[in-house]
This record gives C-alpha cells, sequence and structure tokens, in this order.
C-alpha cells in the first residue's frame, strides 16, 4: 500500500537543493541577467516587439532579443524562431490594428525570469485586454522563452 510520507518528501527537497547549490557554485556557471536586464528584455519585447508596426523595425529588434530558437506561448498556439514570433506580431496587429500596449505595473524578476503585467486597447480608452507575460532570459541576455497569460477581455 503506498501512503504519503511529508518527512520523506522533505528530506528529498532538502537532498535536491543541497545538490542544486553544490551545482551552481562550479566555476564554469554563468550567472543568469540581473533584475533589470530581464525588465528591459520585457520591455523591449512589449512595447518594441509586439507594439512596433513598421515590419523592418521589428524585426530588426526580434533578431537582437531574442534567442534564435526562442518560444513563444500565448492561448493562439506556439511560435518557435524569428519569424514565427514576427508572424504572431504581426497577425495581433492587424486583428486590432487601433490598440496598442501599455505596462500595468513594474515587471519582477530574479535569476532570468520576470513577469510584466500589461495592458492592451485603444490608447485613449481604458484597456480591455489585460495579461501577463512570463520571460526566461538566457545568460547571454536573450528571451528564450516568453509565455503569455491573457485575462478575461473587459467591456
Amino acid at each position: 500500500m503506498l501512503f504519503f510520507n511529508p518527512t520523506f518528501m522533505f528530506s528529498q527537497q532538502l537532498a535536491y537543493l543541497d545538490h542544486r547549490q553544490t551545482f551552481t557554485r562550479g566555476e564554469s556557471q554563468t550567472m543568469p541577467p540581473d533584475a533589470n536586464v530581464v525588465k528591459d528584455l520585457m520591455k523591449q519585447n512589449l512595447l518594441g516587439v509586439f507594439s512596433e508596426h513598421d515590419a523592418e523595425k521589428r524585426r530588426s529588434l526580434i533578431a537582437k532579443i531574442w534567442d534564435r530558437k526562442g518560444i513563444f506561448i500565448d492561448p493562439e498556439g506556439r511560435y518557435v524562431g524569428h519569424t514565427a514570433i514576427n508572424d504572431a506580431a504581426e497577425q495581433l496587429q492587424r486583428r486590432f490594428p487601433d490598440f496598442a500596449f501599455s505596462e500595468l505595473a513594474d515587471g519582477d524578476a530574479y535569476s532570468g525570469v520576470g513577469r510584466l503585467r500589461w495592458g492592451f486597447g485603444p490608447p485613449s480608452e481604458p484597456r480591455k485586454i489585460t495579461g501577463i507575460d512570463v520571460l526566461v532570459a538566457s545568460d547571454d541576455r536573450r528571451i528564450t522563452a516568453l509565455y503569455t497569460f491573457v485575462d478575461a477581455a473587459m467591456g
């Protein structure tokens, strides 16, 4: 018969943490980007990629801040690589041509991971859609993954 043993589970978690801390102290490990780098990537992606209507500027910024094999996941699908990410941004702009993104709060970030609350809607009106982006950055300060969660539409 199987049963839950909290003492065993806790000791396993401690063993994992001890192993993880030992592993991360190795000299060959690089430090993940600091919080300011991750926050800057989130802002550039929101305002400079997904809000940029000029395709050339958008593609240039994607090449600069996204990993070549970066993954973007939202409720509409999964997009891998620069071309697919550009296509996702372009499709969103075609669907909502008069909408713009804005930050609803300062982002939070640590250890190469960050989250940013955003709003989307006509600039002169209250935001129609809100959500949160969760971003993972690589050691070389590029976006490797972006997960977008959309709240229920308002109005």
